[in-house]
Order: C-alpha cells, then structure tokens, then sequence
C-alpha cells in the first residue's frame, strides 16, 4: 500500500512539474518573440539588399521593377520572391541570446541585410543568415535587435543575386499563332515566307454525297510559291517566342555592335526582330526589338536558330 502511495505522490509531482514548464515556456516564448508588424506588398516602393558581395538597390516604378541606379528592368520572378520573404516574414522561435552570430552566417563577413521602404519610409529591415538545420528556417536578426530567431522558410538563396544576376533575361516574346510572315536577311540575300491556309477539297462518296472536308492545312510558302519545311518554321518561332538571353555585354551599346550578320523579322501584330551581330572575344553580340541592350544568347540557342535559318534558306 506503501508503495502505491509513493508511485501517486510520484505521478502528481511529475505532472506538476511538467505543468510547470508549460507554462513557463509559454510565457517565454510570448515575451521572446517580438511581433512582426504587418506590411502590405503593394506599399513597398523600393528595397536594398547589402552582402560582402555588394550592394544592390530596386525600385517600383509604373508597375515594374527596375536595379538602380542604372534603371535595368528586374526579373519579375525573383523579385516577386523576395518581396513574398519581406512582407511574409513570420518568427517562429527564438534561437539565441548570446550576441554570437558568426555560427549562424549572421557576422559581419556572412550576413545578408535586407532593407524594405514605402517611399521614403523604412518598412522593414532585418539580417539573414544561413537556412537552419531543419531546412524549413532561416536564422535572422532585427534590426536593433542582437537575440536570433527562427524565420520561417529557407529563403537565403533568393536574396544571393549580384545586379547582374537579378536582371530581366527576356529579351523576345510573342504569340506563335500571331505571326504570318517571316523575313530572314543574312549575306546580302534574303528569304521571305509568307504563312497560307489550304482549304481541303470535299471527296464524293458512292452516291454522290459529300464527305467530311479534312482540316484546313497550314503550310509556309517562299516567294516562289514553294512550301518551306513547316517543321523547320515551327522549330524557329518555339524558339523565338519565349527566348532568354545568357548575358548582357555592358560595355557595348546597340550602335558599338555595328550592322548584323543575320537579322530575323517576323511579322504578327507588329514586327518583332532579332539580329545577330560579328563575334567579339568568342561571344555573338545580338539585339532585338523588345530590349534595349545588347546581349549574348545561350550556345545552344544560338545553335538552333542558326541551323533553321540554314535549312530554311537552303534553296536561295
């Protein structure tokens, strides 16, 4: 009886303790993390990222992101990223209190600082460090304050871009269905197709009635009237309607690029161009009518593009 007595104070003893901590961890964690004041995303004008890297400054403008203080347009993607971690930040615990940050890449050598205005105002500023063991964090710090906390979502990875690499790579885009008419200039010579439709002819059946009319034939004719290899045309406008560049040659204007070598003009609601340009330093220098710099395309585009024209003009 003795014995059952003791495993009861025992069993009390131990559920009061636990009840205990509980409570004091519950009280700890309100008093330890700070609230995080809400920000609207559509307030955010500008915001500046600064990292043993450099430093680099963005701002809305009519809609549009663009890097400062050059006025390059942003990639839409990665800024919307990083805006999504700025107004979203959520603490979920408090990490520690020792003013030790170096362990968490939140030193001075390490850190990321992340600065957030409405207008002139700052909205938001915090320091992140390296994504936390759990994969599911990122360690931060407050601005004015030394304790580290728990951020949630492994977000540092957005926030590692030079100027170079946050900038807008699309340099051509349009609807493959808009476009009737392509014009390939290269070498003096130039090769013009024209998109038609071929109306199918009804078949007449035993009895004089009518069967169903195939579909109506898309082909690409040359000036001649010869059909050019669809496949080929099809291959080129994929390739064209959604096309990123590697690189932007910063040092070199559209008038320093001089005259292309080759220039592809297509026509749909508008013209949309591209052209390529003599190589320099093992690089092709190119334009087109939906970017203002001069950039370089990746290999294998560059590739592909040179090859269909090859096919497509193979009979001039």
């Amino acid at each position: 009886m003795k014995g059952k007595k003791e495993y009861i104070v025992l069993f009390v003893l131990i559920a009061a303790l636990a009840g205990y901590l509980y409570l004091q961890r519950t009280d700890r964690v309100n008093y330890e993390i700070p609230p995080v004041d809400t920000v609207d995303a559509g307030a955010i004008t500008g915001f500046e990222i600064a990292s043993r890297d450099g430093n680099v400054s963005l701002s809305k403008k009519d809609g549009s992101w663009y890097i400062e203080p050059e006025g390059y347009p942003a990639d839409i993607a990665k800024v919307g990223r990083m805006l999504e971690t700025i107004v979203g930040l959520t603490l979920t615990d408090l990490v520690s209190e020792s003013g030790s940050f170096e362990r968490y890449s939140l030193g001075e050598a390490d850190r990321i600082t992340v600065k957030a205005y409405a207008g002139t105002e700052l909205r938001r500023s915090f320091d992140l460090g390296k994504a936390a063991p759990t994969h599911q964090h990122t360690f931060v710090t407050l601005s004015g304050d030394n304790r580290v906390f728990h951020a949630k979502g492994s977000f540092r990875r957005d926030f590692e871009h030079a100027s170079a690499g946050l900038r807008d790579r699309q340099v051509l885009s349009f609807p493959k269905d808009e476009i009737t008419g392509i014009r390939i200039s290269a070498q003096g010579k130039e090769t013009v197709l024209t998109r038609a439709k071929i109306e199918p002819q009804a078949d007449e059946g035993e009895n004089g009635a009518e069967n169903d009319a195939a579909p109506v034939r898309i082909v690409w004719k040359d000036t001649a009237g010869v059909e050019a290899d669809k496949h080929e045309v099809d291959a080129l406008l994929s390739g064209l309607s959604n096309l990123d560049c590697e690189e932007y040659l910063e040092d070199l204007t559209r008038e320093q690029a001089g005259d292309p070598e080759l220039t592809i003009t297509l026509t749909g609601a508008r013209d949309y161009t591209l052209s390529l340009h003599s190589a320099r330093d093992a690089k092709t220098p190119s334009t087109s009518s939906a970017n203002d710099y001069v950039f370089v395309l990746p290999g294998y585009r560059q590739e592909n593009i040179a090859k269909s024209v090859e096919k497509l003009t193979a009979r001039e």
